[in-house]
C-alpha cells in the first residue's frame, strides 16, 4: 500500500511538473485609447506597460483571439475592423465598415467576428478574414456590450437604449430577453466557468452580475460618483479579478469579482481608454512550439458531463485518476467533446498526445 501511495505521488508530481512546464504563464490586460490611437498591454497589477500599436485613432473596442494570438479592434478613424499579431506586427484591415463601427466580439473557435455600427439597430458577423459578411440580428437599440460562449454556443448582448440583456444562438436565432433594468447597460463580459454575465451601467456607474438565464442579480461594486463615466469591462477568470475603465478619471481600476480590494492600477493623464480584454503569455521554454501550445485547449474546467479539447484530429485523449490509473482513452474526431458523465465528482488528469507532443492538464469534474 505504501509503495502504491508513493507511486501515485510520483505520478502526480510528474504531471504537475509537466503542466507547469507547459502552462507557466502570466496574464496581461490589453486596452485601446480613442484619443491617441494606441493599443497597450500591462500585467494585471498595472506594471510593465508596453505599447503594441501606435498608428491608429478613434479606437473604440478591442478583442483578442487567444488561440491565434491576434488583436482585433474597431477603428473609427479608418472605418474598419483591423487586426495585428500580439506583438503589433502585421497590421491589416479585416473588413471595411462605416465610420460608426463600435463594438466587436471574436469567436476564436469558429473564426467569426461579431460587430455593431452605432444606431443601425443591427448585429453583423463575418469570418476573421473579413469574408462571409452577414446581418444576424435586426431591430436592436444601441448595443454597447456583447460576449460569446463558444462552449455552449450562446451570444449575449446588452441593449443600452432599451435597458435589457438578451441571449441568442451565434447565428442570431432564438433571441431571448434574460434581464431588464431601469439603467443604461454598457459593457458585458462573461465567465464561462461559473456561467456569469458581468455588466456595468452608465446610470449609476456600477457593476453587476447575473447568471446565464438572468437570475441571481448581484450588485458587485459602485465604481464612482460625480464627474465619472464608467466604460469598458474585463474579467480575469483565472485570477478572479474585475477590471473597469473610469473614463473621466483617466484610469483603469481593479477589484476582486466580488467587488473587494479595489485599487487603481493604471493612470495615464489625458487618455481616453476604449476597450479592454485579457490575454495570456507563456513564460517557460516548452517542448512544443508556442503556436501548437496555443492550439491545445481543454474547457470548460470545471465540467460536469463533458469537456472539449481543441487539438489535432486523431490526437489521443486519456483520463487518469489521482492514483495514476488510466480510466478511459478516446481519439479526437471533428466533434471534439469527451464524455465524463460516468465519472464521479473529483479531480482528474487529462493527457492529450499526438505523434510529436504530449500535453497534460488537471481538470475538475463537478456534479
Amino acid at each position: 500500500m505504501k509503495a502504491l501511495f508513493t507511486l501515485a505521488l510520483l505520478f502526480i508530481a510528474c504531471l504537475s511538473y509537466s503542466q507547469q512546464q507547459l502552462l507557466d504563464s502570466v496574464e496581461y490586460i490589453y486596452w485601446g485609447d480613442y484619443t491617441d490611437g494606441t493599443i497597450r498591454k500591462a500585467k494585471l497589477d498595472g506594471s510593465d506597460i508596453d505599447t503594441i500599436v501606435d498608428d491608429d485613432s478613434k479606437i473604440r473596442r478591442i478583442r483578442l483571439d487567444r488561440r491565434d494570438r491576434k488583436i482585433y479592434w474597431a477603428s473609427g478613424y479608418y472605418g474598419a475592423i483591423r487586426s495585428a499579431n500580439y506583438d503589433g506586427s502585421d497590421i491589416s484591415t479585416v473588413l471595411q465598415t462605416s465610420l460608426d463601427i463600435d463594438l466587436i466580439e471574436v469567436d476564436q473557435k469558429n473564426k467569426k467576428i461579431y460587430f455593431t455600427e452605432d444606431y443601425t439597430g443591427t448585429i453583423k458577423r463575418c469570418n476573421t478574414d473579413g469574408t462571409e459578411l452577414e446581418t444576424i440580428i435586426t431591430g436592436t437599440g444601441l448595443v454597447l456590450g456583447m460576449a460569446i460562449d463558444t462552449v455552449r454556443d450562446i451570444l449575449f448582448y446588452g441593449d443600452y437604449t432599451n435597458k435589457k440583456i438578451f441571449r441568442a444562438k451565434p447565428d442570431g436565432n432564438d433571441i431571448t430577453e434574460i434581464f431588464s433594468t431601469d439603467k443604461q447597460i454598457f459593457d458585458l463580459y462573461i465567465d464561462i466557468k461559473q456561467m456569469y454575465v458581468y455588466f456595468n451601467n452608465r446610470t449609476t456607474n456600477a457593476i453587476h452580475r447575473i447568471f446565464y438565464d438572468g437570475s441571481g442579480f448581484t450588485d458587485i461594486i459602485q465604481v464612482c460618483t460625480n464627474n465619472c463615466v464608467i466604460s469598458s469591462l474585463a474579467v480575469s477568470v483565472e485570477y478572479n479579478f474585475l477590471f473597469w475603465v473610469e473614463r473621466e478619471n483617466d484610469r483603469i481600476a481593479r477589484a476582486t469579482t466580488n467587488g473587494e480590494d479595489r485599487i487603481n492600477i493604471i493612470h495615464i493623464p489625458g487618455s481616453n481608454f476604449s476597450g479592454m480584454d485579457i490575454g495570456k503569455e507563456y513564460l517557460t521554454p516548452v517542448k512544443i512550439d508556442e503556436n501548437k501550445l496555443e492550439q491545445i485547449k481543454i474547457y470548460p474546467n470545471p465540467c460536469s458531463s463533458q469537456f472539449f479539447v481543441d487539438a489535432e484530429i486523431n490526437s489521443e485523449v486519456s483520463i487518469y485518476n489521482l492514483s495514476g490509473q488510466k480510466l478511459k482513452t478516446s481519439k479526437l474526431t471533428n466533434y471534439n467533446s469527451i464524455d465524463v458523465g460516468e465519472l464521479p465528482a473529483g479531480i482528474y488528469f487529462v493527457e492529450v498526445k499526438n505523434e510529436n507532443d504530449v500535453f497534460k492538464q488537471k481538470i475538475q469534474v463537478a456534479k
